[in-house]
């Protein structure tokens, strides 16, 4: 994996943060906002900066729509960060075997990553900010509100089975019911369900202290 990078975004985050999701969170729309977020990159980036940012997503799994964990579309470079505990672990990391730090830009509204890119001396943007940037602000949603914690999406609004299958969940372990004796399934609350990998929420906390 090249380590010269001048942008590394943390794609979940801008996406939440800017409202690309739509109204409903399900695989196909998370399909959806991706590619309108590459969509953006390809006309909002010239070529040689395009040639050199690298959108990165939390993943346990290849999502919907995709066969490879790193790919290049028009000259962006799409990770799944499906071999690291989390995004934000695998930006961590490119941070820091980056070449060239002083002249990276890393877009996330995360406090853990700014902390990451200052003690690298890159420069750290929050998502919506930088996004509107490159937009001229014309593509942000006015009905979407940026999402607290740090532009991850609330753990309450996570449990959804079209999250699991998005994420690789299985939907009989976390939320198959218990039968009756009468064949009936017993009224049983589900777990609460995370589809980021364990200790996710806390380090976002952590960091927007």
């Amino acid at each position: 994996m090249v380590n010269d990078y001048l942008i590394l975004i943390d794609g979940y985050n801008l996406i939440f943060q800017c409202g690309l999701e739509g109204r409903s969170r399900t695989p196909a729309s998370l399909q959806r906002a991706r590619r309108r977020l590459i969509g953006e990159l390809k006309v909002g980036l010239a070529a040689p900066l395009r040639h050199r940012t690298a959108v990165v997503f939390d993943a346990t799994r290849l999502p919907l729509g995709e066969s490879l964990p790193i790919r290049t579309d028009g000259g962006v470079t799409v990770i799944y960060a499906i071999d690291h505990e989390d995004a934000d672990t695998l930006i961590e990391l490119l941070i820091q075997k980056n070449s060239t730090p002083k002249k990276l830009t890393v877009v996330s509204s995360d406090h853990r990553l700014h902390k990451a890119a200052s003690r690298r001396k890159s420069t750290p943007i929050d998502s919506d900010e930088w996004f509107d940037q490159i937009t001229g602000g014309s593509q942000k949603s006015a009905e979407h509100e940026p999402l607290e914690v740090e532009g991850k999406p609330p753990l309450d609004h996570l449990n959804d089975v079209d999250w699991m299958a998005e994420f690789g969940i299985d939907q009989q372990q976390t939320l198959g019911g218990i039968e009756n004796s009468d064949g009936k399934a017993k009224s049983e609350e589900a777990p609460n369900y995370d589809p980021f990998p364990p200790g996710y929420a806390d380090d976002l906390l952590d960091g927007s202290e």
